[in-house]
């Protein structure tokens, strides 16, 4: 039987993920530089198979999962809707205890990776700090620092004629809404922390939000899924899937734990087309430092709009790390020294240091793949390509 709308991703490049087709069949395309990585199938219910790339050297190749047996401890059987509405009672009553409602700053690194499923097309990094004025006040308040900052040279296709139009398209939904978009990529990413916007109506964090997420409505209802638990020190940590379809296909899931019910990890990929191969992905997860729960890393996949050829088949991937947290006195970013949402970063010349980059905790920790590199500098080296566009 084939095992309809299955789950497949590559192995160290989760970014390039598929689901498998009414009748369980799938095509995959990925970059030359990563061909010798592994494909990982998985289907709630079964167990998840690895398959190495090269062993796709001819079409018609057949998968088979093996079907997953859980022993189980005695439990007692209760409603399940029941059981859900208990739990995101318990996740609202708890924000304010789980999440920083001081003033904090946070250091990390941003980096977005661009890609059109044959190769890699372009590189931006950031070392940050982000001073944010705690989770019951407006986000629109916290400001973003850059403190060194590299692009590398867009590789891919672009438009210049469609890019003119989508722009005249974006100020004329400015003159007729009056609302300006956010144009810069490490505001908007930073705005979408599902915990921080937890005082608008309709955000994740509250009543409205969860029960859209995890029930829906009689018209659009959403099926959900325990499918899993770990032991994270003395706490258990449930892992629930949802999504549209029944079950869920794991592409949306969330983690909370059971003694405190903070959400530890959230993410939620959103399909923009029939066929499921155009989406939107945001994931975020959280870490408690002195009894807080602050964000550790947040990704965000966004189709690239440079060209007429939208679709999942390219994406930029823009990702925050956040390796610390200040909680006490700190040096506050000056408004001069913010970044504006209204300023997109890529029109912006920021001078290279190559020594602080060579230097840098944050690349130590979190070190750009080798296969990526090779596929960014298939015409001349990164460290020209920073030099080049840190000088324009």
């Amino acid at each position: 039987m084939p095992l309809v709308n299955s789950y497949l991703f590559i192995k160290n490049y989760p970014e390039f993920s598929w689901i498998s087709s009414d009748e369980g069949a799938f095509s995959i395309r990925f970059p030359e530089s990563i061909k010798s990585d592994t494909l990982v199938v998985s289907f709630l219910g079964y167990k998840s198979k690895e398959v190495p790339l090269l062993s796709f050297n001819a079409p018609g190749v057949k998968i088979e999962l093996d079907r997953l047996m859980i022993s189980l401890d005695e439990i007692v059987v209760r409603p399940e809707a029941l059981q859900l509405e208990n739990l995101i009672h318990d996740i609202l009553k708890n924000i304010e205890i789980n999440y920083p409602n001081q003033s904090h700053q946070l250091s990390g690194l941003y980096r977005k990776i661009s890609t059109d499923y044959n190769e890699f097309t372009g590189l931006v990094e950031a070392a940050v700090t982000i001073q944010d004025v705690g989770y019951s006040k407006s986000i629109s308040n916290s400001k973003i620092q850059i403190n060194s900052f590299r692009k590398g040279d867009e590789l891919a296709e672009v438009d210049s004629v469609y890019l003119d139009y989508y722009e005249k398209v974006k100020a004329r939904v400015v003159d007729e809404t009056g609302i300006k978009p956010i144009s810069n990529d490490l505001v908007d990413l930073y705005r979408q922390n599902p915990a921080r916007g937890a005082y608008h109506e309709d955000a994740l964090f509250t009543e409205k939000g969860l029960r859209m997420t995890l029930i829906g409505i009689p018209e659009m209802p959403v099926y959900h899924e325990v499918v899993g638990f770990e032991l994270v020190g003395n706490d258990t940590v449930y892992q629930i899937a949802f999504g549209s379809t029944d079950p869920p296909l794991g592409t949306s899931y969330m983690k909370v734990n059971s003694r405190d019910f903070a959400i530890l990890e959230f993410q939620q990929k959103i399909f923009t087309n029939a066929d499921r191969t155009d989406y939107i992905e945001m994931f975020v997860k959280y870490g408690k430092v002195e009894g807080k729960y602050y964000p550790e890393k947040f990704v965000q996949k966004k189709m690239r709009f440079i060209s007429r050829d939208i679709g999942g088949h390219a994406m930029d991937i823009h990702t925050y790390w956040f390796d610390e947290v200040k909680t006490g006195k700190f040096k506050k970013i000056r408004f001069k020294d913010e970044e504006k949402a209204d300023e997109n970063i890529g029109s912006k010349v920021y001078e290279y240091n190559q020594d602080i980059w060579i230097n840098s905790e944050f690349l130590k920790t979190h070190p750009l793949d080798s296969a990526i590199i090779r596929s960014l500098e298939r015409y001349r080296s990164l460290q020209e390509q920073f030099k080049i566009n840190g000088k324009k």
